[in-house]
């Protein structure tokens, strides 16, 4: 009696092992075909989720939208909570016609799927053509944030909608929240070849006037500009927002470095060089500073300090002070004006090198009604590259001013 009890003990061990394994077996061919061969899986396996869903994405696929959502629903019966199943759902309705539906089971997808792109997408299209922007770019955002592979076709997209303004404005207002794209999409909006002047200015000014641009990005953006050859729109811009001693802006801006120089737009720029050290002591003036240049004996091409100008065309004077301590150079430092066209230099100051106490330097020049959109004043070391670029000694400069002549 016990042999016969542990037999049968053995039989059920071993018919539930093989109960086990064939689940296991079951299981894992149904995973196998769940995409490639649905209706195969379901016969492994009749209520695979996996199945069902493949299954139900391909009948909708096939134009069968009923039979999608029979699918739909009996997968829904297994898990409830299935998002990708009321997207299958939702797109059966919108087949049939009924868009409101359509709607509102995508947007129960969403919410149970929150990372299911198709209905990110679709949602994205629907509030696109309704000119719901903000409730768009809400989709769009989530979009770009689980598929970043996707810019590549999003970002050309963003950029062609920017032109229209009421869109660029609420784009300005998603990027200011720093989304994870937020750089990709400012370089497609001011790239060269791809990019849109019209709705680059549109998004980049809309995030300037709340605030949302650092100022490197806006430094980049005037920048772009003036690179492109658009010097009217890049000084537009930047006057928008200079501060103005006085209530308006001079011909040459900060001339007494009462500001700090900010390297942005039409205001000083610093430039690291070399064997060149520059620092700002308080002038005579109150409120005013001068520049220290300090030349270290090696070969530098300028001084480092610069200022793009928007000058008319016609004829102008500019006039500074200056003081040397035992400059040393071949033919000494020298301010110079040319233009960004092919008008080329228009001004040479003369050459500052030796000792002297502070004195006027001034220099006329004449801008040139054609090929000189913009103008950029330099010190620069007139020698060309070699031995002879040493500079050596000690420069300090202040009260530019720049006046326009009579003609």
């Amino acid at each position: 009696m016990r042999v016969l009890s542990g037999r049968l003990v053995l039989a059920a061990v071993a018919l539930a092992c093989l109960f086990a394994g064939w689940r296991v077996v079951g299981q894992m061919q149904a995973e196998r075909y769940a995409s490639s061969d649905p209706l195969r899986a379901l016969r492994w396996r009749p209520g695979d989720p996996a199945a069902l869903l493949g299954l139900a994405e391909r009948q909708l696929a096939d134009g069968n939208a009923a039979a999608a959502r029979v699918t739909a629903t009996r997968l829904l019966e297994r898990e409830p909570l299935q998002g990708q199943a009321f997207r299958i759902l939702a797109a059966a309705s919108e087949r049939e016609g009924d868009q409101e539906r359509a709607l509102q089971l995508y947007q129960i997808a969403a919410r149970r799927a929150p990372r299911d792109q198709a209905t990110r997408a679709w949602l994205a299209r629907h509030f696109l053509q309704q000119g719901d922007y903000p409730q768009a770019l809400v989709q769009i955002d989530a979009l770009l944030r689980v598929a970043p592979w996707r810019t590549d076709k999003v970002h050309p997209a963003l950029v062609q909608m920017a032109q229209d303004a009421v869109f660029a404005k609420a784009l300005a207002q998603v990027l200011r929240s720093d989304p994870p794209w937020r750089a990709g999409v400012l370089a497609a909006l001011r790239h060269p070849k791809t990019g849109s002047p019209l709705a680059a200015g549109q998004v980049m000014q809309a995030l300037q006037d709340e605030g949302g641009l650092s100022a490197d990005e806006y430094s980049r953006w005037l920048d772009g500009l003036i690179s492109q050859g658009r010097w009217g729109e890049a000084y537009a811009r930047w006057a928008s927002s200079a501060n103005k001693p006085g209530g308006r802006l001079p011909l040459l801006y900060n001339g007494d470095f009462a500001l700090d120089p900010s390297g942005t737009g039409f205001d000083w720029r610093r430039r690291r060089v070399p064997g060149v050290l520059m620092e700002f002591e308080p002038g005579k003036e109150a409120g005013s500073r001068i520049v220290h240049l300090q030349f270290l004996g090696r070969r530098v091409p300028n001084a480092g300090l610069e200022q793009a100008l928007m000058l008319a065309p016609g004829r102008y004077r500019m006039l500074l002070r200056a003081r040397a301590r035992a400059v040393r150079s071949e033919m000494g430092l020298q301010w110079r004006i040319a233009c960004a066209g092919p008008a080329r230099v228009v001004g040479r100051s003369e050459a500052l090198q030796g000792s002297f106490d502070w004195m006027d330097v001034d220099m006329e020049f004449t801008v040139p009604p054609v090929g000189c959109p913009g103008q950029w004043l330099r010190l620069e070391n007139p020698v060309p590259s070699g031995a002879g670029q040493q500079v050596a000694g000690d420069l300090w400069l202040t009260g530019f001013r720049l006046k326009r002549q009579p003609e």
